[in-house]
């Protein structure tokens, strides 16, 4: 079967960013695999609770947004959340994530954005996803660099680009992403402020289409 994943450095960031996009392929019989990095504990917006309270709750909320879309797993990394080093240790268990399913189409944070003109877009843990699940697309091609049979994943999808190369027409979709970014509840004092966000600014990538998703595809070449 053939393979989408998202690799994300929080819960919530792969619905913000291309949920509508993962849905379309998965409707296209691709089966999307997520995986999350980070915890999510410190994106709290709700009442003060224990940490452990905090990891379990979000995780929860993944699980529930991405049975909207119809995601086939989701994988926890387990990182704290704000502090995502890029490690060989971390670059390996992506890389064997990778080799593992075999997913054709990456979808990650553009690695290219160096501007920090986004404090809430361009922060340690995206730029940290960015460069790390990169790096991981390319050892997983290598034959030797790690353990396993290499893979050769074909293109990427690149999300929060400054230089996107590519809008989705998310428009059949919209109310999906409304609905799966709807099960994050613990990031949201007033999801009608979101909502609202979402359709007026977050989803008008393109005056071709009425919502949408924008990317700098990357394909990559093997040789």
């Amino acid at each position: 079967m053939k393979t989408v994943m998202a690799i994300a450095a929080h819960p919530d960031d792969i619905e913000f960013s291309c949920c509508g996009t993962i849905s379309k392929f998965v409707d296209k019989g691709y089966q999307a695999i997520y995986v999350i990095l980070t915890n999510g504990e410190s994106g709290w917006k709700i009442k003060e609770v224990p940490v452990e309270e905090r990891i379990k709750t979000r995780e929860k909320e993944q699980l529930e947004a991405a049975k909207v879309i119809k995601a086939k797993e989701v994988i926890f990394l387990r990182e704290k959340d704000g502090f995502l080093d890029y490690t060989n240790k971390l670059r390996e268990k992506i890389v064997a994530l990778i080799k593992k399913y075999k997913p054709e189409i990456v979808f990650t944070f553009d690695p290219g954005n160096k501007d920090f003109s986004n404090v809430n877009l361009h922060h340690r843990d995206h730029r940290v996803c960015a460069e790390i699940v990169f790096d991981a697309v390319f050892a997983a091609k290598n034959k030797f660099m790690f353990p396993g049979k290499s893979h050769a994943v074909n293109k990427f999808y690149l999300s929060g680009s400054n230089k996107p190369n590519h809008y989705e027409d998310i428009t059949a979709k919209i109310d999906l992403k409304v609905e799966a970014l709807s099960k994050h509840k613990s990031q949201f004092t007033d999801f009608q402020n979101v909502k609202k966000f979402i359709l007026e600014r977050l989803s008008k990538f393109s005056e071709k289409y009425k919502y949408s998703e924008a990317f700098r595809i990357v394909e990559i070449k093997t040789f």
